[in-house]
């Protein structure tokens, strides 16, 4: 299994290292993309056999760019290129995931075709094919086909003759983002791409709060010292220069058209190519980015197992390897193993790795309500968690965490819950997120002669508590009907044990206990969660609500992941009980 990490602003040099000196095109590659987009995708790099190799998540789906070399392609490479692609496809299934590979551009497509034949279905992806424009024609807009580029440009000359372009600094970045608000406000109504406009405010704020970490390089208009007009970008390789952003005040006509030229005339002259990445599929920045008449049109590939379906949903097989995996894991009875298998477990629980087409680490998701005083919101418990011997001590256990957590993200999950099985795990799971703020409390007396509806009284009646349902306190019971059948003198648990409890939603987590704390006034940033990278955003909580933003906030207090926990249940008991362990 390749053994990647996180992307940091510390990798750039790594990662330039590859980009600048080679001859990929794609806006992917600038490291301001790189970089800024991570928070939407939880981007990850590994180097292997000397390639870069970036995995990351399109939705809930794990995918990986086509491996980047360094300097220019040779044939030489073509052996090492297919090896390391195999190498990210083992990658993708150890994780449960038929293979995706995205920007495969067009010099990629007959290696793959010749060295996997049959195994690719490989299409090109129009709405994310990038716009490369010389420098010199973005520069002089010259011959009759930008005739009217010319004459916007020209007319906002005339009628601003003494506008300034300035060089982006930081000390500019506040006017910037006024600019950037008030073309929003003007743009809201256009509900066409409204999500990916959200998106691209966070990554430009990203960019903002990392300039110098960055090494993006902009330019500004100003007209009657108001700042009017901003546009930055990032190199991709030392000849093409990828724009990121541009924005401008459509009040001043031509506004935009002369940003865009007067960056062209600013930029460096070793920037021979300009690239103005893609349209998403949006009509109107289609044809906007025709009309300046690309020199190339980038084609770029998605790349997906043509034959996923024998390997990736043979549900039965997976089961069964499960079942084998618990077993040799755990060393439980047999009429548990059945009884957990048969009753509790389900496919959709299941977060697996997968080596050779086999399980070598599964875990369950188990789902609950977790009543918060007067709220309740889905939680789950992590059961199972297992990997197979000889695949302990290779980042395996970490890979499910992280998977698992990520996909609970998207299942709209707030937190998560587990009784580590040994004295040690603490220490683990603390390194996954997990925190001591959720205690397995004895049950009440006589539960198994207890009907649901006055077990369901005992526990609605504690403020905060994983909640069982009628099922699953059937499942309870037999349970221990099965231990005292083994063992006559077992007894139901009559002391705490320590859980643990992880936030999966700091948006929501935030919400639920501002809804309890309408008095709480207070500016919060969540840092570090490397899992689940939606969750690093600052927040800010009044009266009862909670908003959250990508600007800095004053008086912010950060914390990580863990530490929300416990800013959050610092006051509260949570409690569960019963739990199948």
């Amino acid at each position: 299994m390749i053994k990647f990490h996180d992307v940091k602003t510390t990798d750039r040099e790594l990662i330039q290292a590859y980009t600048l000196c080679g001859d990929r095109q794609n806006c992917d590659l600038s490291f301001a993309n790189i970089i800024s987009w991570r928070f939407m995708y939880n981007t990850q790099i590994a180097e292997v056999d000397g390639f870069l190799v970036f995995r990351f998540y399109m939705g809930h789906h794990l995918a990986y760019m086509a491996p980047v070399w360094k300097c220019s392609w040779n044939e030489a490479m073509r052996e090492t290129f297919a090896k390391v692609v195999r190498q990210m496809r083992d990658d993708a299934i150890t994780l449960g995931h038929p293979f995706l590979m995205l920007g495969v551009c067009a010099n990629m497509v007959g290696i793959l075709e010749t060295t996997f034949p049959d195994t690719f279905d490989i299409r090109p992806d129009r709405d994310h094919f990038d716009y490369i424009y010389t420098r010199e024609k973005l520069a002089t807009l010259a011959g009759k086909k930008l005739q009217s580029k010319r004459n916007h440009c020209n007319k906002f000359r005339k009628m601003y003759p003494d506008y300034e372009y300035k060089p982006l600094t930081k000390e500019m970045i506040p006017e910037c983002l006024a600019v950037e608000a008030k073309w929003r406000e003007l743009t809201k109504e256009d509900t066409e791409g409204a999500e990916d406009l959200s998106e691209e405010l966070r990554s430009m704020t990203r960019i903002f709060d990392m300039w110098d970490e960055t090494g993006a390089m902009g330019g500004t208009i100003w007209v009657d010292g108001k700042l009017i007009a901003f546009t930055f970008g990032c190199p991709i390789t030392n000849s093409i220069f990828d724009v990121c952003v541009e924005k401008a005040d459509t009040a001043y006509e031509g506004s935009f058209s002369i940003i865009n030229q007067e960056f062209a005339r600013h930029l460096p002259e070793q920037y021979e190519y300009m690239n103005r990445e893609e349209d998403l599929g949006l009509e109107g920045l289609r044809y906007a980015k025709l009309s300046y008449k690309p020199d190339i049109l980038l084609e770029k590939n998605v790349v997906m197992e043509k034959y996923p379906l024998a390997q990736f949903e043979d549900q039965q097989r997976i089961r069964e390897e499960t079942v084998s995996l618990w077993r040799d894991t755990f060393h439980d009875p047999e009429e548990f193993i059945q009884l957990y298998f048969s009753r509790v477990f389900r496919p959709e629980y299941n977060v697996i790795c997968q080596v050779d087409h086999h399980t070598v680490a599964a875990l369950q998701t188990l789902p609950y309500q977790l009543k918060y005083h007067d709220q309740k919101v889905l939680t789950a418990y992590i059961s199972g968690v297992s990997v197979r011997e000889d695949y302990r001590k290779q980042n395996m256990g970490s890979n499910l965490m992280a998977q698992a957590h990520f996909r609970l993200y998207h299942k709209d999950a707030v937190f998560a819950t587990l009784i580590p099985a040994e004295e040690w795990l603490y220490d683990w799971y603390s390194r996954c997120g997990y925190t001591r703020h959720i205690t397995c409390t004895p049950p009440p007396a006589g539960i198994d002669d207890m009907d649901f509806a006055t077990f369901d009284l005992w526990q609605q009646s504690k403020p905060c508590v994983l909640l069982h349902d009628e099922a699953g306190l059937d499942i309870i019971k037999e349970d221990f009907r099965i231990a005292q059948s083994i063992n006559p003198a077992a007894k139901r648990q009559d002391k705490d044990i320590p859980a643990m409890i992880r936030v999966i939603n700091a948006e929501k987590a935030l919400q639920l206990f501002a809804t309890c704390h309408p008095d709480r006034t207070e500016n919060l940033r969540i840092y570090n969660d490397s899992d689940i990278p939606m969750n690093n955003i600052y927040f800010h909580m009044e009266k009862g609500h909670v908003s959250r933003t990508n600007h800095p906030l004053p008086g912010t207090r950060s914390l990580t992941i863990q530490e929300l926990a416990d800013y959050l249940f610092a006051d509260d008991s949570l409690e569960m009980n019963l739990m199948l362990n």
